[in-house]
């Protein structure tokens, strides 16, 4: 069950080069530093311990503060034309991190003496929420995913991390399992924020397709050019599906299978889809996440969260008024993070 997942998903803070938006050029930052009181350090301070996860822009590693002795997470990208996307992403996480706990910490943005390249020093938290869950489903027999009571303690920390970000008008754009790391105690944290896009002013249109294509919503393949926190709530119900079943509920090849296997998954009839799909059956989307493995009340949220139209989804907030966040909540199990 665990393959079904793939190992694409589980990379940590490090988004395909492909998913990068035509507005964000990159461009050499031999003079460029960051704003917004983006605290500025240098790379002679750390020593790095190993690797903790790679993509095709960049890498994320665990280091050691010199001086402090604290473990940090550092993330460098193997481009130096792609520097200056890292000192966007350290302004919008600098905004992001300093009123929201749910979200990553960033310490510093620190630059090497010589060559000028920087990198973004983090707090280090813990695994990846797609890597725990790997683990869980290849390590035990048979293989378990999330149980419901884990599952709704994760999803009210998202949650409310993701409502923050919402009122201070960010949209992520890239949420999925492998960038939510799981800290001691099962605290969760949302990490790169290098697709976070401020809707606080009215933005340029959309001119490429950005994000996972696992956890996007409609409206981001199907061309729409203005979209909002909506996809960041589409996202979050493809997670929660997958930390109840264990599996990518929606593993698309293309953007048109993706479109497919949505509409077909939750009944989206040919009127709204648009597509001529044929799609005739209703939702099948309880018998994917069947009453043994979720409530009605838990099941009210996920239907929610995956609504095909945007303006029909929960927001954060409204999620989180739902009956299911008010029943009384055991601890998380602390052998997640184990």
């Amino acid at each position: 069950m665990g393959a079904l997942r793939r190992k694409a998903s589980s990379q940590l803070g490090t988004p395909p080069c492909a998913a990068r938006p035509r507005e964000q050029s990159s461009s050499h930052v031999d003079d460029a530093s960051p704003t917004g009181g983006v605290k500025l350090g240098t790379t002679k301070s750390y020593r790095r311990l190993r690797l903790i996860g790679e993509g095709a822009c960049g890498a994320v590693y665990a280091a050691r503060h010199l001086a402090t002795g604290d473990t940090v997470a550092i993330k460098v990208a193997h481009r130096e034309d792609h520097d200056e996307t890292l000192l966007r992403e350290a302004e919008t996480l600098a905004a992001a991190c300093a009123s929201n706990p749910a979200v990553v910490g960033l310490r510093e943005v620190a630059r090497h003496p010589v060559t000028g390249r920087v990198q973004l020093v983090m707090d280090y938290v813990g695994p990846s929420l797609a890597d725990l869950l790997t683990h869980r489903l290849d390590a035990d027999t048979p293989p378990r995913a999330m149980t419901e009571h884990e599952t709704r303690g994760i999803m009210r920390q998202l949650l409310t991390g993701v409502r923050r970000l919402h009122e201070d008008g960010i949209v992520h754009r890239d949420i999925k399992p492998g960038n939510v790391l799981v800290g001691a105690g099962g605290s969760v944290r949302i990490c790169d924020l290098g697709l976070g896009k401020s809707v606080a002013t009215r933005p340029p249109p959309h001119t490429q397709l950005v994000g996972t294509l696992w956890y996007m919503s409609p409206e981001q393949y199907l061309g729409t050019k203005d979209y909002g926190e909506g996809v960041d709530m589409w996202a979050l119900g493809c997670v929660m599906a997958e930390l109840l079943t264990g599996e990518t509920l929606f593993p698309g090849d293309t953007e048109f299978h993706q479109l497919v296997l949505v509409a077909r998954l939750l009944g989206v009839p040919d009127e709204v889809n648009g597509m001529g799909l044929g799609v005739t059956n209703p939702s099948q989307l309880r018998e994917k996440v069947p009453e043994e493995k979720l409530s009605q009340a838990g099941f009210d949220v996920l239907d929610g969260l995956l609504q095909y139209v945007a303006g029909n989804r929960l927001t954060a907030a409204a999620a989180l008024e739902m009956p299911w966040f008010h029943l009384k909540e055991p601890e998380l199990n602390h052998s997640l993070v184990k």
